[in-house]
């Protein structure tokens, strides 16, 4: 047919590309040939598959228009295929263009037919993604027919589908709507399937209550709320009834708000304004309250000036016979607390936590805890038995007096009873290794710490004198033995008073200072740890000392600024504890001289493992706060820390192991075999290249060792650096950090 004089001839020239598809001009020109004018347009090429028929099928002629009837109008996506609008760019059955289908195994994507999407059921591959034709208005029954406007696709047809203004279909899968007001609906409510509960009704799309258990309904814009009409601003005495700015609702009233320095805070149903530094049931803020005996200072709660904290309360350590003097000590019975200092009744005396009449008490006759024996009594404090010249009477028997200069039972006095670890010195309870040849036994152990305690009270100065502050006053003394050489720890965390250690050999001689570990004083001296809180520290005049020792008998003095009772803590590493034990200690951050691993065997392997070579082993010190933490690195990317991945001998490769142990519980505190590579940490080893060459070069493995954030306990500790694989020889640089 034509139109008018002439027909429009569009010509395909169908090539394939293995490339990809590729645009060819072909020229466009009227039926009569005698009409000269001409014009091109590009048309894909198409694919790799429709080249058989590219070659057997040379051109192909669409009628847009049939003249002899009226134009079918399709969107300007479609095309009229079997008299009907057809997206070519979907349609498996005209893909392209009119009457070309793909196979079955095949999908039309932008007029291409292409494999098929894998889809699992009920969905079907439909324009390049997974679709349900059953209920898609898109692909109705099948891929590329479109339900018109205002209709629905159910079953696989279009159908007609609207509900009332105002209204929404919430079956939408169905043939026919299901149209409810989401905005009454209770069993829809604001969105189909949305239930409101029991005792609820929907309004304005929002499920809200119809009554309150507690407070009132009150209704905002539609949408109702149970409000306490009591405390609420919005809502002050009755619905609605809001509070001007600047106002709070106090008890159904609206009224002004506090002013600095007060704030409101809830006290019951109602609010109230109270001051937050003074108020001692809002301390600080709302609803923190002190408790009973506590004030309130500053927004803190605490004892009010002339008061202390005790477990049972505020008291005043002047008068508090509980507490007098300082939290714990009490007075005896009978006794009053007055200015701090417990006192008896006048003519009585406090013995054994009573106030007695030494004059006439069978059991403290004269002085406390001398009793009388029967059938003896006590008369103006004295036993009322006779003795004759040079003895005395002391507990039903008659002694020289001489006896009290020595007598633990009758120290000074008769009566007077030295309590346990102490002996009587010229008259007077004191230590029993309050001299250095008395000194006490400490057995070290290299599994774990050994803690011992002891008091200076009543003791007397012994030893030579080191250059350490609080080591000339009242000390005791301990004796330690070391079969075997290493390096010994001393320190009295938690102790109760200002503590001093110092260590001499067994002469008596101070032993030599050791700059080197951090100790330059003779003796090792050390008054004060500077440790702080932590690890078992209290406070930092608590003291600690360590240092490297040969085989032998030494002595240990415990002093300080003052006298009282202390705990002490002994810890030892001995030089077995690796192969190659190094002296001395690790004292700050940074990277240590450089070394080779022996040739000796391993003596311990880490869970980590580590026996190719001999460890080598360095000590530090740690306070054991919960912020100090250490690193060990053999990463180059830690300061200059390295280690020989391959040495000379090519057969050899190193694997390094890093390992940590405490001398406080004798267990690993943590080891690591390879450090994964990060964008921070390089931890690839170098080649030690043969000589004359003396340039080093990097291996690309990260087989380096690195403990980061270790927590060691308070007292001493060892770091090794060990090899898995590669035997002897491995040079390295330890990298440490400590604080």
């Amino acid at each position: 047919m034509r139109i008018g004089t002439s027909a429009v001839v569009v010509v395909f020239s169908m090539v394939a590309s293995v490339a990809g598809a590729s645009c060819t001009t072909v020229p466009i020109e009227p039926a009569d040939s005698g009409v000269a004018d001409r014009a091109t347009v590009d048309v894909p090429a198409l694919d790799a598959r429709s080249e058989e028929d590219a070659t057997s099928v040379d051109a192909v002629t669409v009628d847009t228009m049939v003249a002899d009837s009226a134009p079918v109008l399709c969107a300007s996506n479609e095309r009229v295929c079997s008299g009907a609008c057809t997206d070519v760019q979907e349609n498996g059955l005209h893909c392209g263009m009119c009457d070309r289908a793909c196979a079955a195994s095949e999908t039309c994507v932008a007029g291409m037919c292409r494999p098929s999407m894998m889809c699992t059921a009920p969905e079907t591959a439909c324009g390049g993604g997974c679709v349900n034709v059953m209920t898609d208005t898109n692909h109705c029954g099948a891929c590329g027919i479109r339900c018109m406007p205002g209709q629905r696709c159910a079953s696989g047809r279009c159908a007609a589908s609207r509900c009332p203004v105002g209204q929404s279909d919430c079956t939408p899968s169905a043939a026919m709507p299901t149209c409810v007001d989401v905005r009454t609906n209770g069993m829809n409510c604001g969105a189909c399937g949305n239930t409101c509960p029991a005792g609820e009704m929907c309004a304005m799309g929002v499920c809200q209550p119809t009554t309150c258990a507690t407070g009132t309904r009150c209704v905002v814009a539609g949408v109702a709320s149970c409000r306490n009409l009591q405390i609420d601003r919005s809502h002050c005495g009755m619905c609605n009834n809001a509070c001007a700015a600047g106002e709070l609702c106090v008890m159904g009233a609206c009224r002004s708000a506090c002013t600095a320095p007060m704030t409101s805070c809830p006290v019951g149903m109602t609010r109230a304004c109270v001051d937050l530094q003074t108020d001692e049931a809002n301390c600080g803020a709302c609803g923190t309250a002190c408790a009973a005996s506590q004030v309130c200072t500053a927004g803190r709660c605490g004892c009010a000036p002339g008061r202390t904290m005790t477990p049972s309360g505020c008291v005043d350590l002047q008068t508090d016979e509980s507490n007098c003097g300082m939290v714990g000590r009490a007075c005896a019975t009978g006794a009053t607390c007055t200015a701090g200092m417990c006192a008896c009744p006048t003519g009585l005396t406090a013995c054994d936590g009573r106030c007695v009449d030494l004059q006439s008490s069978a059991t403290h006759c004269g002085m406390c805890r001398r009793a009388c024996a029967v059938p003896t009594t006590c008369s103006n404090g004295t036993c009322n038995m006779l003795c004759a010249a040079p003895t005395t009477s002391c507990g039903g028997r008659c002694i020289l007096a001489s006896t009290f200069q020595n007598d633990e039972n009758n120290c000074g006095r008769c009566g007077n009873v030295c309590r346990s670890a102490s002996r009587c010195n010229s008259g007077v309870c004191g230590p029993s290794n309050d001299v250095r040849t008395n000194a006490r036994t400490i057995s070290l152990d290299t599994a774990r710490e050994v803690t011992v305690t002891g008091s200076t009270e009543n003791a007397s100065h012994d030893g030579p004198s080191v250059p350490c502050t609080c080591t000339g006053g009242a000390n005791v003394w301990y004796t330690f033995r070391t079969t075997i050489a290493g390096v010994v720890y001393f320190d009295t965390a938690g102790s109760a008073f200002d503590t001093s250690l110092f260590l001499t050999d067994s002469a008596g001689v101070a032993v030599p200072a050791q700059s080197a570990n951090g100790f330059s004083g003779a003796g090792l001296c050390n008054d004060d740890s500077r440790c702080g809180m932590g690890g078992g520290f209290t406070n930092e005049n608590q003291a600690r000392l360590a240092g490297y020792l040969n085989p032998g008998t030494y002595y240990l003095a415990v002093g300080g600024c003052g006298t009282g009772s202390f705990t002490l803590h002994a810890q030892f590493v001995s030089e077995s504890a690796g192969r190659n034990f190094v002296n001395n200690r690790i004292l700050s951050t940074g990277t240590q001289s450089a070394t080779t691993l022996g040739t000796e065997s391993s003596l311990y392997a880490s869970s980590c493992g580590g026996t190719a070579g001999a460890e080598h082993v360095r000590w530090y010190l740690s306070c054991g706060a919960s912020s100090e933490r250490q690193l060990f690195s053999l990463c180059r990317s830690d300061g200059n820390a390295r280690f020989a991945r391959f040495t000379t001998n090519t057969a050899i490769t190193h694997d390094p192991v890093l390992y940590a142990r405490s001398a406080q519980t004798g267990a690993t505190l943590s080891c690591v075999d390879n450090t994964p590579s990060t964008t921070t940490v390089d931890c690839r080893g170098f080649i030690d290249l043969p000589p004359p060459s003396s340039d080093d070069i990097l291996d690309g493995s990260h087989v380096g060792a690195r403990l980061s954030n270790l927590a060691t306990p308070r007292g001493l500790a060892t770091v090794s650096v060990d090899t898995r694989t590669g035997g002897p020889g491995m040079a390295f640089s330890l990298y440490a950090q400590l604080n």
